[in-house]
């Protein structure tokens, strides 16, 4: 395998216009392909669906021997775009060291333009593309080959090979390049169903291969957003209202040496909850230099109004209402209004389970409390807008959304698509925050104001108290066991905030995918299920977090699997194994097990916690090993992780996203929260917010179960982003019982964690 790595273009291409038959052949020669690759993602439902034939990634061949993939994914440290090149070296049977990375941009046009963005969102990049990059691919390569039966005069295919871009006429041995092929396959028509390379002949796709965004990493030449520099650029830092619902009294004047302060509202579109449309929620400060606005704004005096709601957005009320919901909820009626407070049944009947648990021999009734989480993203958020009135407006923004910013700007600049041009940059890390555009509406209404390019910057304050959080949510459940260990009846109830609710999508009879992702489904044997979800009326913003509604639920539902095996006197690990039905669950408990040494006892003040769930088409187990547990705090010692993702592209890359899920979920777990008192967040930096150190990270180990021998595309391929967190809480708390004797039902373990010294 090839020891050096393919090229990665972070700098975006403009929106460039292409005629229908312009993508069979481009203006340097060649071939270039183009497939249309679908958004399936979290906020798939809240998009207009794709146009058929919509072309959003291109795969160009070029005369010159190059190989160029253009997709629009953002890239956020998880590899999406190394695994995609990858799994197109594979079947276009070129070297992977060969494939230059493009980063692409969005377009509403139709057929879309090079590169068109697609969401980067629920651990979907890969799973979503694997198989129409195959197809891209194969059909490239097909086409190809086609070109040199032509040049050859022989129509038998299977008198030509390919190897390493090479294509080979057997019987007389000649060899055609793919550079000596491109253009005249830019003239023939791909085929519709070209062959792909056999599993067992795979020579990349499983196996861990250099990342192409590594080396500019490394040398410093990677752009994120708050790299970006354009000529005549001013700085703005942003600055909200302190309390959630409030907006501005009166504009501030202009500090001395500033350049103007503006105020700025919720567009259309990103308003959540507290934060409606056209409320003037926060003002911009414009000045020279980073440091000095930044110091101003810290120092500028504002007037807010405040909101006559702001008493009850308090935690207490928070729990309260969530209590009340847990006993007493409206149930969902189909073509009603269905408000905050519904009753939503996912799966089962709630009669069924009561009635089975009347004749349990033991029964085990628990509420579980998840707070408010920020997402605390290394690059707080920013964006840089170069607006000329009228004319054009081009942004650079670290986004996962990319054509819902081009939307956005669009509707808010009146200009057409073609004079709209968004860069993707490189981003800080995402975890769902950077979905959203509340950010560039604000960095776009500055540039429109003080007509000069603008950079918008969130002070890490700001980010902490504006945030769009990972839901609270209060979990009840109820289960009841027989004389002999099974599971009679299940009853489970989630009361959470809706994360498509406040985006004004219409809830159908199953409620917010978010509320019970994680709960529904699963492969235990619990006899009469009943699985519901309240929508939860707190209107404090709320968003896509790492991994979403699965860390709440299979916190829930593993904590109670937990102590229904201590109830039934057995093992947690065989009390799990002996319910499951799913052999693939079986094996990846299985696994977890082995690599965590369930069967033998642990060093000496040491306890072991298990969990399983999935998320995302993925199954993941997690034996958390911890130890010297005080009031304050613990020692996680060691993590041992098994996932099952059905097909691993590259297991480096895999065993990378789940180690840095795992720390997401410690820190979680552990010390994970926002609070508020009368709309006023908390937790405004890192110092509230506690965080691992470096000498406080656990041994972690990864098990990946192998792909299939012959993979079925009718089986879902799992993610791995986000999967390395939901199971990480349940795992820890079942092993913080196991050692101490106390159930741990509400997160963090440490509420009052600071970090010394911030």
């Amino acid at each position: 395998m090839a020891t050096t790595t393919p090229e990665v273009c972070p700098a975006p291409q403009n929106n460039e216009q292409v005629g229908r038959r312009g993508f069979l052949a481009s203006a340097a020669g060649g071939l270039t392909l183009a497939f249309f690759i679908p958004e399936i993602s979290r906020l798939s439902d809240l998009e207009a669906a794709p146009i058929p034939g919509q072309v959003n990634a291109w795969l160009q061949v070029g005369t010159d021997g190059s190989i160029t993939l253009t997709i629009g994914s953002s890239e956020m440290g998880q590899g999406s775009m190394s695994g995609l090149a990858q799994v197109l070296a594979e079947d276009l049977v070129v070297d992977y060291a060969k494939v230059k990375v493009v980063q692409g941009g969005p377009s509403l046009t139709n057929p879309v333009p090079v590169g068109a963005a697609i969401n980067t969102v629920g651990s979907s990049v890969i799973r979503t593309n694997f198989w129409k990059m195959r197809d891209a691919a194969a059909a490239a390569r097909e086409t190809l080959v086609q070109a040199a039966m032509n040049a050859k005069g022989d129509q038998v295919r299977s008198n030509f090979t390919v190897s390493n871009g090479v294509v080979k006429h057997s019987p007389s041995g000649t060899l055609y390049a793919y550079s000596q092929l491109a253009a005249a396959a830019s003239l023939l028509a791909p085929p519709a169903n070209a062959p792909l390379i056999p599993d067992n002949q795979f020579k990349l796709i499983g196996k861990t291969v250099a990342r192409v965004d590594i080396p500019s990493k490394v040398n410093g030449s990677a752009k994120y957003g708050l790299d970006v520099r354009v000529n005549g650029m001013v700085y703005a830092v942003i600055k909200h209202c302190p309390t959630f619902g409030g907006t501005l009294a009166s504009t501030p004047s202009v500090p001395s040496g500033m350049l103007a302060v503006v105020p700025t509202k919720v567009f259309a579109g990103t308003g959540r909850g507290t934060e409606q449309t056209d409320n003037v929620n926060a003002v911009a400060v414009v000045g020279p230099n980073t440091w000095d606005t930044w110091q101003a704004a810290k120092r500028l005096k504002v007037t807010w109004n405040l909101p006559s709601f702001a008493a009850n957005l308090n935690n207490a009320k928070f729990l309260s209402d969530a209590q009340a919901l847990l006993t007493s909820a409206t149930p969902y009626v189909a073509g009603g209004a269905n408000p905050a407070g519904t009753l939503y049944t996912v799966e089962g009947v709630a009669s069924d389970a009561a009635a089975a648990n009347a004749s349990a021999a033991k029964i085990v009734d628990a509420t579980y409390a998840l707070p408010y989480v920020s997402h605390a993203c290394m690059e707080v958020l920013n964006c840089t807008v170069n607006y000329v009135p009228g004319v054009s407006c081009e942004v650079w923004a670290p986004t996962q959304s990319a054509k819902a910013v081009l939307s956005l700007v669009i509707a808010m600049t009146g200009l057409p698509a073609a004079a709209v041009t968004v860069h993707t940059m490189y981003l800080g890390g995402g975890l769902g925050r950077k979905a959203e555009v509340d950010f560039v509406s604000q960095a776009v209404q500055v540039a429109m104001e003080v007509k000069k390019p603008v950079k918008l910057m969130w002070p890490r304050e700001e980010d902490f108290t504006h945030d769009q959080y990972r839901p609270m949510g209060v979990i009840h459940g109820r289960a009841g066991l027989d004389s002999s260990g099974n599971i009679l009846g299940w009853s489970y109830r989630n009361v959470s905030p809706s994360i498509l609710g406040q985006r004004g999508a219409s809830l159908g009879a199953k409620g917010d995918s978010q509320g019970i992702e994680g709960a529904t489904g699963l492969p235990y044997n619990m006899g009469a299920r009943v699985t519901e979800w309240v929508s939860h009326p707190s209107p404090i913003p709320v968003g896509f977090w790492r991994s979403v509604g699965a860390s709440l639920n299979t916190f829930g539902v593993e904590c109670l699997i937990d102590e229904l095996a201590f109830a039934a006197g057995q093992d947690p690990y065989q009390f799990r194994r002996a319910k499951l039905t799913d052999p693939r669950w079986i094996a990846v408990l299985d696994a977890a097990a082995a690599l965590g040494n369930w069967n033998s006892a642990p060093p000496s003040g040491r306890a072991r916690g298990i969990a399983i769930g999935t998320a995302f088409n993925s199954i993941v187990a997690e034996v958390v090993e911890i130890s010297q547990v005080t009031t304050t705090g613990l020692r996680v010692n060691r993590v041992s992780c098994a996932i099952d993702c059905y097909i691993p592209v590259n297991p480096g890359s895999i065993q990378a996203q789940l180690m840095g899920g795992i720390v997401h979920g410690l820190n979680a777990a552990l010390y994970g929260q926002q609070t508020f008192v009368s709309g006023v967040a908390q937790a405004r930096n890192f110092n509230k917010s506690r965080m691992i150190r470096l000498g406080e990270m656990p041994q972690i180990g990864i098990t990946i179960i192998p792909g299939p021998t012959a993979s079925d595309r009718s089986i879902n391929i799992g993610g791995a982003g986000e999967l390395g967190v939901p199971t990480f809480a349940p795992a820890l708390a079942n092993a913080y019982f196991k050692l101490t004797g106390k159930r741990v039902r509400a997160l963090p373990l440490f509420p009052g964690a600071s970090m010394g010294g911030l």
